[in-house]
């Protein structure tokens, strides 16, 4: 075989260490631009105006909920960043400091090419011969141009090769021993050769150069001011703590999280670097190269090493913290067939921290969360699933797709569970659930498994849709298919990190809610008599109802769900002979199943609605929160018997969920659609008839939820059962015989059978998009919905009422106050001392009133409920009365003008009462910050 051969055979060298780069530079970025907008804040903001702005908008400092996400959404809050910050200071110095940062480490990568040069004590090769031997084997090589070569004559004992220089200047530097080794080991110098060589051709030394350099750059311009700047505020906090001091857990978790950082910064600029050599040995060897070299080089090292277990460890810990990976590891992956496309856990667990730790950073620099376009959403989420899918998916679908033929192909379990390992590290490294507290509370820090089940399910998805386009020939439908694939993945892991990072984290930190306050969410807007009584069955169906609607935050979730489920049953429609879905039969009877279930629930509502007069509204809703559970449960069940029937397949398990979901909608639409016309199951309707809105009526309940958390719920819920199936293949089974070649007309069949599954669930997917009373639409991590997240405020104790009233005054209310005062009083000064009225006084006195009112309006609320109910009432009838005095002649007369002004301004004017009261609660506050 040539050697243009041999290296066809192996995908693109390196690939998969350029997007772990990418990934890196990305954790670079994001970890300078936050801590650097720390920094900044300290110089442009001393007094802490971003921290006062939201405590005006009544958010509480002393716990973490989704509370505390609602008023920092607000216009009003950003209007009070502009007045005090603006977003240069906010948002430009850091991003500007960001550059500068980038700027300086593409300076230091490259500079150290020349500092590398000068150390040693290089000289340009002088022997003829062997400089045409080298160009002979550049040129063999490939390489568009021959580097120089140069020899260190320091280095007579040492057989190395390091390749220097940059893009266009590349050079050789060969040891004196190795030049020796020419003449004595040919084969060995040759193998050497040609892995620097593969390093250049792969352009290697660029990558590594910039890797060093970013990563020193961001240790020592960014990290170590942070940790001082930190450093300094902890201290006093700790070891005199003032009513002004900062709170100590968070302190210690950013100079935690800063440790963190520089030790992931430094395992996976090690672990790129230890690739890049992998893959650098196996180009060297596909070109010609001696793998006995290598195999040489392992037996004389594990000769001269150390025995026992504490060498052992010490082997393992710098093994992670090397550039250079083991000679028995590089060994290892030249005997390994599938080395090239190999996905090893470290890696796997530094690129699920890395994206846990840059979503948050991203999430919370405080200048992206104001500035940035709200249909952004929180800025960490998007690129954080970006990068996740393009990486980890990326490189789970590779290691499916370029599996060495007959070997067994990954299932993504095991991938997505070390995967799904380094999202909880970087979890616990950010610490965003924990609040101002130093532990997490149980059992609600339970749910921490989730960051483990939920990004694993993802990649076990994916390597099963990888496994169905093994069966496409290579070419543009298996591309397609790929695209197809990661794409969902990116979607997925969207969902993921927006739902986590709004809601989630709050559920770790501690249950924001109980079953009585779930029960009052679900009864709101109803009647008394049509609300749903306390019981265990209303208490789970509400608590039910709030955890899927903040799972189905987003419209788009539907598209999300039907995605899921379609790409599966597309894949094998594009041809292959090989590729197929199973679960299809696990996930009819199911359908079938739920189809059944849904009769009987049907006329177990007739039952309650027409024989037994039950209140209309809590017996549909009861209803409808069965159908949910049913239709989920046999979701679930599909997904678990597809995942065993397909041999831990997630692609297996995707199509039964959505075959059952079709299959039981479809006779759910059914039923629906002729409400009437069987008494048994008899709901809204005691005639029969064909209205065009009936079925759809009842479906707007739950349908455009369930498809929101269908589609990840069952997933999820299938993994357990798709890693007993991979445990079972590993036991010894007999031998099967192979399956016969599927007749033309049967391929028709199966697929005109998955294009009719395929229409289907794009139509299920339409009728829940467009269905009314659905998710509400909008991005990944916009905010909170206000309606459940007033849920979750907890009362305050009264100093945090008196700060938030404080603040609340000080950052634009007393001023409203003020305003609406002088103008009452402007509007009493129209009247002269005759009687007469100055009408040009009056109306830019109500004119000045309407102008407070409008203020008020997009001013943060008053923190006290009972003053902002009194404050809108007075404002509203302010506000009529303004209006009237603009549209209406001046009052004349002693009875108008008593009138007029008795409505304008009524007696004891209880504006200045709720200033009074706010006063009265604000002033400890005051006599604490200004001692």
């Amino acid at each position: 075989m040539s050697d243009r051969s041999a290296r066809l055979l192996l995908p693109r060298p390196g690939a998969g260490t350029t997007r772990r780069f990418v990934l890196l530079a990305g954790v670079f970025t994001a970890g300078s631009l936050a801590m650097l907008s720390d920094l900044l804040l300290l110089v442009v903001d001393p007094l802490n105006t971003t921290g006062g702005c939201a405590l005006a908008a009544g958010a509480d400092p002393d716990h973490t909920s989704l509370a505390n996400y609602l008023p920092l959404s607000v216009p009003a809050y950003r209007r009070c960043v502009d007045t005090y910050l603006g977003p240069w200071k906010l948002l430009g110095l850091p991003l500007l400091g960001t550059v500068g940062v980038l700027a300086l480490a593409v300076l230091v990568h490259l500079l150290i090419p020349r500092w590398k040069q000068h150390r040693t004590q290089a000289v340009p090769l002088d022997q003829a011969e062997l400089t045409e031997w080298l160009t002979a084997l550049a040129t063999r090589c490939g390489l568009p141009r021959t580097p120089a070569f140069v020899v260190d004559r320091a280095a007579p004992f040492s057989v190395n090769a390091v390749a220097l220089g940059r893009f266009g200047r590349y050079s050789l530097r060969l040891d004196l021993g190795l030049v020796t080794l020419y003449r004595t080991d040919r084969r060995a110098f040759e193998a050497t050769l040609l892995h620097e060589y593969a390093h250049l051709r792969n352009r290697d030394v660029d990558l590594t150069y910039l890797t060093i350099a970013l990563w020193r750059v961001f240790l020592v311009c960014v990290v170590l001011p942070f940790v001082v700047a930190v450093g300094w505020k902890l201290l006093p906090a700790v070891l005199a703590p003032t009513f002004h001091s900062p709170p100590p857990a968070p302190l210690a978790r950013d100079l935690a999280l800063a440790a963190a950082m520089v030790l992931l910064m430094q395992l996976t600029t090690a672990e790129l670097l230890r690739a890049r050599e992998i893959h650098a040995d196996l180009d060297a060897v596909a070109h010609g190269a001696d793998p006995g070299y290598w195999t040489r080089q392992q037996r004389r090292r594990t000769a001269e090493r150390r025995r026992g277990p504490v060498a052992a460890a010490g082997r393992a810990v710098r093994a992670l913290l090397r550039t250079h990976p083991s000679w028995e590891a590089r060994a290892a992956a030249l005997a390994d067939a599938a080395a090239p496309v190999a996905v090893r856990p470290p890696q796997l667990v530094l690129t699920g921290v890395s994206v846990a730790v840059l979503g948050y950073l991203l999430t919370f620099t405080p200048g992206l969360n104001t500035y940035l376009p709200t249909w952004l959403g929180d800025p960490g989420v998007w690129p954080a699933a970006l990068l996740a899918a393009v990486v980890a998916a990326g490189a789970v679908r590779r290691s499916v797709v370029h599996a060495p033929p007959g070997a067994a192909r990954p299932s993504g379990i095991r991938a997505g569970l070390w995967f799904g390992a380094g999202h909880l590290l970087g979890e616990l490294v950010c610490s965003q659930f924990l609040g101002l507290d130093w532990a997490p509370r149980f059992p609600e820090a339970l749910l921490l498994l989730l960051p483990v089940l939920v990004p694993a399910a993802v990649l076990w998805w994916t390597a099963g849709c990888a496994a169905l386009s093994t069966g496409l020939r290579p070419g543009l439908r298996r591309s397609a298919a790929g695209v197809a694939t990661v794409s969902v993945a990116a979607a997925a892991f969207a969902w993921w990190y927006g739902w986590w990072q709004a809601a989630g984290t709050s559920f770790a930190a501690g249950m924001p809610y109980s079953s009585a306050t779930a029960l009052s969410f679900l009864n709101a807007g109803f009647e008394p008599s049509e609300q749903l009584s306390p019981s265990p069955t209303s208490d789970v169906i509400a608590n039910l109802t709030l955890i899927v609607v903040l799972l189905a935050r987003f419209r788009w979730t539907v598209w999300l769900t039907v995605a899921l489920w379609l790409v599966p049953l597309v894949i094998p429609l594009l041809g292959g002979v090989r590729a197929r879905a199973a679960g299809v039969l696990p996930g009819l009877l199911c359908g079938a199943a739920v189809g059944a279930g849904a009769l009987a629930l049907t006329h177990r509502a007739q039952v309650w609605i027409w024989r037994d007069e039950q209140p209309f509204v809590p017996a549909l809703t009861v209803y409808t929160g069965w159908i949910f559970v049913l239709l989920l449960c046999g979701a679930v069940l599909a997904a678990a018997s597809g995942a065993l029937m397909g041999r831990g397949s997630g692609a297996a398990a995707a199509v039964g969920a959505g075959t059952a979901t079709a299959a039981g909608l479809t006779v759910l639409l059914a039923v629906n659609a002729t409400d009437g016309c069987v008494p048994a199951l008899e709901t809204v309707r005691a005639s029969c008839g064909f209205p065009a809105g009936n079925g759809r009526q009842l479906l707007a309940f739950f349908l455009p939820q369930f498809l929101a958390v269908a589609g990840m719920v069952s997933i999820v819920a299938a993994l357990p059962f798709a890693a007993a199936a991979r445990l079972r293949r590993r036991a010894p089974v007999a031998p099967r015989c192979p399956e016969a070649e599927p007749s033309p007309k049967y391929r028709v069949v199966r697929r005109i059978c998955g294009a009719v599954g395929c229409l289907a669930l794009l139509g299920l997917g339409l009728v829940g998009y467009t269905t009314p009373g659905g998710a509400r639409s909008g991005p990944v991590g916009s905010g909170p919905d206000p309606t459940v997240t007033a849920l979750q405020r907890r009362p305050v104790d009264s100093l945090t009422a008196g700060l938030q009233v404080w603040a609340w005054g000080y950052f634009g209310g007393r001023s409203i106050m003020q305003q609406y005062e002088h103008a009452l009083a402007a509007a009493d000064r129209s009247v002269g001392p005759d009687g007469n009225v100055d009408a040009a006084a009056l109306r830019h006195a109500c004119t000045d009133l309407l102008n407070a009112a409008d203020r008020a309006d997009a001013y943060f609320p008053v923190p006290v409920a009972s003053e902002q109910a009194a404050w809108t009432a007075a404002l509203a009838n302010t506000r009529t009365q303004a209006r009237h005095c603009l549209d209406a002649p001046p009052p004349a007369g002693p009875a108008e003008m008593d009138r007029f002004f008795t409505a304008l301004d009524p007696q004891p004017d209880p504006v200045a009462a709720i200033f009074d009261h706010l006063l009265s609660l604000s002033g400890p506050t005051q006599r604490l910050l200004l001692p």
